[in-house]
């Protein structure tokens, strides 16, 4: 490697680690870091042996083919719905802004110029900084006067957000690359801090995706560590209770999602059903605001799947099942089985929130993760 593409890769690689440090925020920065490593990404191919890029593209070839389909997909529903230029702008966004955030992630991957120790640790410390201003709410129980908002100033993103750092922070505490005497007290503050973030904020989606991908981590982190998994079972267990039992705002909560209380969810579901049975085919096109406008001024799918149904329709949904599929062949393979827990805790809350085309915060996180779902390790799993 010359002296000019050593310098190409290392300033790529501090913007593709400022980047994920900075997804959380959700802010200005994050496109302008985007800006500045797709054009040093641009050079740097110039300078890369055609084969590498050859090789890098096959591994994932069925990931781009099925991110073809879904953006044909949306071509052709704006076209026959005659769309606003607001949908024609989405389309037009999902594109390059997540076809190329995947892409260029998977091959600054493939070609070791960032690790996935290097995304890990920088997910942790963007996740982590997110949280860290609220330490002293946390320490006098202040936080649970009323549901946890986070720097968004939205409950639902917050509790998100506290459900991806929890995640990782239980990842941390297995992970053998770090002496134990740094990544049991860093992984113990983190997880603590994001456990109770998560509580506080009332987010019930996140609630359930936590459960189930705790469930499935556990049973299958336990044959090899049974001690671990028993004293984070028993401490969570603890510090869940507590609040439950002195805090009326999660507790009121939890008994609204055991009632089935969906927030008007259900309204809306109904409503993009009848819109899905409509047209059936190829949806309504990516601006269905005006339709999905209820009674009570909800005009958000709240649910990736039916956001893709109404807007996309059945054509849609086949167009993301491949690649959510492809992703998921690969993550197997390579036997990346937390990389592939963090998205299906991703699509779980996605049940519940967001859409599958348009809201940076959901897609920017899950295609970095799903490019790295579909790498070889480069690091000791859990």
């Amino acid at each position: 490697m010359n002296t000019d593409q050593h310098y190409f890769t290392r300033v790529m690689r501090v913007f593709a680690i400022s980047l994920v440090v900075a997804l959380p925020f959700d802010n200005a920065l994050f496109h302008l870091l985007a800006l500045l490593l797709f054009l040093f990404f641009i050079v740097n191919l110039t300078r890369t042996d055609m084969d590498q890029i050859r090789k890098a593209l096959a591994a994932t070839k069925w990931v781009h083919m099925s991110f073809l389909a879904i953006w044909v997909t949306m071509l052709i529903s704006n076209i026959i719905n005659s769309q606003s230029g607001e949908a024609w702008r989405t389309m037009l966004q999902f594109g390059p802004r997540y076809w190329l955030l995947f892409t260029i992630f998977s091959f600054l991957l493939h070609q070791h110029i960032v690790t996935k120790k290097d995304l890990f640790f920088a997910a942790t410390l963007g996740l982590g900084l997110h949280f860290i201003p609220y330490v002293p709410n946390m320490m006098d129980l202040s936080i649970f006067d009323n549901r946890f908002q986070g720097m968004d100033r939205n409950p639902n993103t917050a509790g998100f957000k506290a459900a991806g750092l929890l995640m990782l922070s239980i990842y941390l505490l297995f992970y053998n690359v770090l002496a134990p005497k740094i990544r049991y007290p860093v992984a113990v503050f983190l997880g603590a801090m994001a456990l109770i973030a998560l509580l506080a904020s009332g987010n019930r989606g996140s609630w359930v995706a936590i459960f189930v991908c705790f469930v499935i981590l556990f049973v299958g982190v336990f044959p090899r560590n049974p001690k671990m998994v028993s004293i984070i079972s028993i401490a969570t267990l603890l510090v869940v209770g507590f609040v439950l039992t002195q805090f009326a705002g999660p507790a009121d909560r939890l008994a609204l999602l055991f009632d089935g209380y969906s927030a008007r969810r259900i309204d809306v579901w109904q409503n993009a059903w009848q819109l899905f049975i409509e047209k059936p085919f190829f949806g309504y096109g990516l601006d269905v605001r005006d339709e999905l406008l209820t009674l009570n001024l909800i005009y958000h799918e709240h649910n990736i799947y039916i956001s893709v149904a109404v807007t996309m329709g059945i054509t849609g949904l086949l167009a993301y099942t491949a690649m959510l599929t492809s992703v998921a062949a690969r993550a197997l393979e390579f036997g990346n089985h937390f990389e592939l827990l963090m998205l299906l805790m991703m699509l779980i809350v996605g049940f519940f929130a967001y859409d599958f085309y348009r809201s940076q915060l959901f897609l920017g996180h899950f295609f970095i993760l799903a490019a790295s779902a579909v790498q070889q390790k480069s690091s000791k799993p859990v």
